[in-house]
């Protein structure tokens, strides 16, 4: 299950683009069975390009049937204005959420190589 608010009605638009990108990285990368959340939010409450919460599992929500993934919040105007690409910096988060970093550099090598070869497949 997948939900994307958006916090910044001016940016409406992100949603179905996010929903179409993140369902794909759930059915490709074999998580669709997880719950994950998506917030789209604007320079005010985030001037960052992309954050992502691990869900903790110490702590299941009842209501929900599907195990929750986290949560990832991305500032589309912050992110164009850093000259990145909003899709990329989705996967990005995705990958954090499924334990990726780039605290060493050979971690962040890996990570890079799978942000680049999951956005070339999903431009395809």
């Amino acid at each position: 299950m997948l939900t994307v608010s958006v916090l910044d009605k001016r940016l409406i638009h992100y949603k179905s683009r996010s929903l179409k990108l993140s369902r794909w990285l759930m059915k490709d990368l074999k998580q669709a069975d997880l719950y994950l959340e998506i917030f789209i939010v604007g320079n005010k409450l985030m001037p960052k390009n992309v954050l992502s919460f691990p869900a903790d599992q110490k702590f299941p929500r009842p209501d929900l049937k599907q195990k929750p993934l986290g949560e990832i919040y991305l500032n589309p105007s912050y992110i164009k204005q850093q000259g990145e690409d909003f899709d990329y910096m989705l996967i990005h988060g995705f990958l954090h959420l499924l334990g990726y970093d780039h605290i060493r550099k050979s971690d962040r090598i890996v990570m890079e190589q799978k942000e680049i070869e999951l956005l070339g497949q999903y431009k395809k």
